[in-house]
C-alpha cells in the first residue's frame, strides 16, 4: 500500500472511531460545530503542512470560481495530497443532496485554480456522526467522495486490510480480491476522477468507470468485510479499537 493510501486509512479509521464513540466527546449532545471541530482536530498529523478549520470560506486561501462563499468544514494538505472535509450530524445521516452539494463546492474551487490544482491530489470526505443511507453512499461513490460514518469501517481501511499478506488466512479470498479491485477504483483522487486536459482547456469525465451493479457490489462488500474484520479484532485483539478511540478523542479535544 502506497504512503498516501496509508494516510487515507489512518485518517478514516480515526474518524470512524470518533463517530463510533462520539458520546464520549463531551457531556452535551453532539452538535454540528462540535463534530466539525473534532474531525478537524484529526488533521493534525504527520504529512500535512497546511490546515484550515471550520467556518473557512476559501480553500487554502483560494476563492471559488463562481464567486460564491462556500464553507469548507476543514482541509489539510501536504506533499502526499490534500484532504477536504464535509461534516454532518443530522439524525437521518448524510443525504444524496449533501453529496451533490459538497461535490459542487469542491468543483467550484477546482475550476478556480485548475492549472495548479490539476497537478495536485485531492481526496474528499463526507464524515457523518450517524449511519449513512445506502442511496447516499452510492451517490458518494459515483461522485468520487469517501464516506466515513459509525456503521462500518471506512473503505481505505478495508482495502489496506485486504492487501495484507496474511489476509486470506482469515477472510474469504474472493471478497478480498473484489474489495481491492473495486475499492482501489473508488479511492482514486479527485484529479484522476476529473482530469484536466490543458490542450482542450476542459475537465474530462469517464461515464464508464462503473459498470452495471458494481457500485452496489461495493456497498455490499463494505458491509460484509467490515463486519468480518471487526469480528477478527474482537477475537484476536480485544479492546484495541476502544483504546485507540480514547487516544483519538483525547487528540480531538486537545487540538479542537
Amino acid at each position: 500500500m502506497s504512503r498516501p493510501m496509508d494516510l487515507l486509512a489512518d485518517f478514516t479509521l480515526d474518524v470512524w472511531l470518533l463517530a463510533r464513540f462520539s458520546d464520549r466527546l463531551g457531556p452535551a449532545p453532539l452538535d454540528g460545530r462540535t463534530w466539525e471541530r473534532a474531525v478537524a482536530g484529526l488533521l493534525h498529523r504527520p504529512g500535512f503542512t497546511r490546515r484550515q478549520g471550520p467556518g473557512t470560506l476559501t480553500l487554502f486561501g483560494s476563492t471559488a470560481r463562481s464567486g460564491v462563499a462556500h464553507e469548507i468544514d476543514s482541509a489539510a494538505g501536504g506533499r502526499r495530497g490534500s484532504f477536504i472535509i464535509e461534516c454532518k450530524t443530522t439524525g437521518s445521516g448524510i443525504s444524496k443532496g449533501d453529496a451533490a452539494i459538497f461535490h459542487y463546492k469542491v468543483m467550484d474551487f477546482y475550476e478556480r485554480k485548475i492549472e495548479i490544482a490539476a497537478n495536485e491530489k485531492w481526496w474528499r470526505f463526507l464524515c457523518g456522526a450517524v449511519p449513512t443511507p445506502a442511496p447516499a453512499r452510492a451517490a458518494a461513490i459515483g461522485l468520487g467522495l469517501l464516506v466515513c460514518d459509525p456503521a462500518r469501517l471506512p473503505l481505505p481501511v478495508l482495502v489496506r486490510a485486504a492487501g495484507r499478506p496474511a489476509a486470506d488466512m482469515h477472510l474469504p479470498e474472493t471478497l478480498l480480491q473484489e474489495i481491492v479491485r473495486l475499492g482501489e477504483r473508488a479511492l482514486c483522487c479527485h484529479q484522476d476522477r476529473w482530469p484536466y486536459r490543458p490542450l482542450l482547456r476542459e475537465i474530462g469525465f469517464n461515464p464508464h468507470r462503473w459498470r452495471d451493479s458494481e457500485i452496489q457490489d461495493l456497498l455490499w462488500l463494505e458491509d460484509e468485510l467490515s463486519g468480518s474484520l471487526l469480528d477478527l479484532y474482537e477475537k484476536h485483539r480485544p479492546g484495541v479499537l476502544e483504546r485507540r478511540a480514547m487516544n483519538v478523542i483525547w487528540q480531538a479535544r486537545k487540538t479542537a
